[in-house]
């Protein structure tokens, strides 16, 4: 028997009525995903915060380097009795009682005064702390 008629015989060659057709070897498998496919996100990051704003309030004693205010940039200006670190941190050079008052000052380019919030830290021994503290000068 030649080679063309052993081909020819199995191209010709009829598969039996009782096999089904998805045991054929040509059939295509259908297979689904277990996962559904999922999208990138650019977003969904976060940091923590940074804990900012006043830690000592007016009326409270602050003892020489505790930390009254923590800011970015000078919201609150520092007086007398206080430093001001490198990143704006508001902190007590003495033993005495936090004091907030208000200090005017002008825009370049706008008439109206406002106020900023300068932090002071009165001295015990001084009279006029119990004096600041009573007239209500703090926040």
């Amino acid at each position: 028997m030649s080679l063309l008629a052993a081909h020819l015989r199995r191209a010709t060659l009829q598969l039996p009525q009782s096999t089904p057709l998805t045991s054929s070897p040509f059939q295509t498998q259908l297979r689904f995903a277990t996962k559904k496919a999922g999208g990138s996100s650019r977003n969904g990051r976060d940091s923590a915060g940074r804990r900012l704003g006043v830690k000592v309030w007016g009326g409270q004693e602050a003892k020489p380097g505790s930390i009254i205010i923590r800011q970015r940039g000078q919201k609150f200006l520092a007086g007398e009795g206080v430093g001001m670190g490198r990143d704006h941190t508001i902190y007590s050079k003495v033993l005495g009682l936090v004091q907030f008052t208000d200090h005017p000052f002008k825009r370049k380019r706008r008439a109206k005064k406002r106020f900023k919030k300068v932090v002071n830290v009165v001295e015990y021994g001084e009279e006029s702390a119990v004096e600041a503290m009573s007239a209500g000068a703090s926040i």
